[in-house]
């Protein structure tokens, strides 16, 4: 079975992390609730649980073995809440070999079930109101291109979490030339247009995140709850982008810690991408006259939070932390939980601003030149 592994690169081993950091907070956040009872992990292409490193000489961890470990370690803490985990891919020899690991590592303290189906056949008998009173997260980890929202589309709907895996580079990569019918219908049905449509933005990978989003938000904005999408890019050694890992959530908690996870899991920056250097270059602002640093809309850091705040408040004069943590709280990208001494010392440090109290709020007091 070990033969048959799949390989994972560094951007791979860092996601399967990434996944994993976020199930634990998650399943802390929720199971630390009073009123819950219990919680739901869902991943609908789990994989064996083991991959190859690339030079084949390691064996490493996938999301589902490190979530089992994670979710059945938790467990001890937290004795009076169930914790129910499917697994499931097309595959049977992978969920034969992800079942017997997990037996042989004793993981006995939640509960495991397994499924061998297309992972579309899979969602469709899994409705949420199946686990009514439950929070669930639900991975949706493709190795293509390729997002069924008709099977989806509940579970965007319903009080959970749901990770997707969109596989950028295989669009940018395989779309201007696919000729084959089942390939071109896989592209339009993750994109939801002609693949027409889809070749003319097959360059533009900000563009075709930006349609994923965007068939998101469609999808529940009937829904009455406010729904939050937050996105990651992770690079290969090339620089060269191969997928983002959205979350969508009616959680603003979920946003919340979604953003400050990633943000850990990149070094404090919001992805890998090599940036060599170019981020701490001086340069001059032809806006205000004012000297700053270069940003990298596709890797931020703590300096372009501050950089942001500065341009969209300074002219306000003051603002309460309250209202500015409400805006950071809803921006795609920029965290603050975790992050909020950084993005005040790095405000101190860039614009002199100063911190006051007033009719008991903080207030953020930009000096005014």
């Amino acid at each position: 079975m070990k033969n048959n592994f799949d390989k994972a690169k560094p951007h791979s081993i860092k996601k399967f992390e990434m996944i994993k950091n976020y199930t634990d907070a998650w399943a802390r956040k929720i199971l630390g609730y009073e009123k819950s009872t219990g919680i739901v992990f869902i991943d609908c292409m789990s994989n064996c649980g083991f991959y190859y490193d690339e030079k084949k000489s390691k064996i490493i961890e996938g999301t589902a073995i490190k979530v089992a470990k994670t979710l059945d370690k938790l467990s001890e803490n937290y004795p009076n809440k169930s914790i129910d985990v499917y697994f499931n891919d097309f595959e049977k020899w992978k969920i034969d070999y992800l079942k017997s690991e997990i037996q042989t590592n004793n993981l006995t303290h939640i509960n495991f079930h397994y499924s061998v189906e297309d992972s579309s056949s899979f969602l469709k008998s899994m409705h949420p109101h199946k686990f009514l009173n439950k929070n669930i997260l639900l991975i949706y980890d493709p190795f293509k291109a390729t997002i069924d929202w008709k099977a989806l589309k509940p579970f965007l709907n319903a009080w959970c979490d749901v990770i997707i895996n969109h596989m950028v580079h295989d669009t940018t990569r395989g779309a201007k030339t696919a000729t084959k019918e089942d390939v071109i219908k896989r592209y339009e049905k993750t994109y939801q247009m002609s693949i027409d449509s889809i070749k003319k933005l097959s360059d533009n990978r900000d563009a075709l995140d930006e349609r994923i989003r965007n068939i998101i938000k469609k999808i529940v904005s009937q829904n009455q709850r406010e729904h939050f999408i937050a996105s990651f890019p992770f690079y290969n050694r090339n620089n060269g982008l191969v997928y983002n890992l959205l979350l969508c959530t009616g959680n603003i908690e979920g946003m919340k810690l979604y953003k400050k996870v990633a943000w850990k899991n990149f070094g404090n920056r919001s992805s890998d991408k090599k940036t060599h250097g170019l981020e701490t270059q001086l340069q001059f602002s032809i806006e205000d006259g004012s000297i700053t640093t270069n940003t990298d809309e596709h890797c931020y850091n703590i300096t372009d939070i501050a950089k942001y705040i500065y341009k969209k408040y300074s002219k306000k004069g003051k603002i309460s932390l309250e209202q500015l943590y409400h805006d950071l709280d809803r921006h795609p990208i920029f965290p603050t939980d975790g992050y909020k001494s950084e993005i005040k010392k790095e405000l101190k440090s860039l614009y002199n601003v100063s911190f006051i109290k007033e009719n008991g709020k903080q207030i953020l007091v930009f000096r005014r030149d």
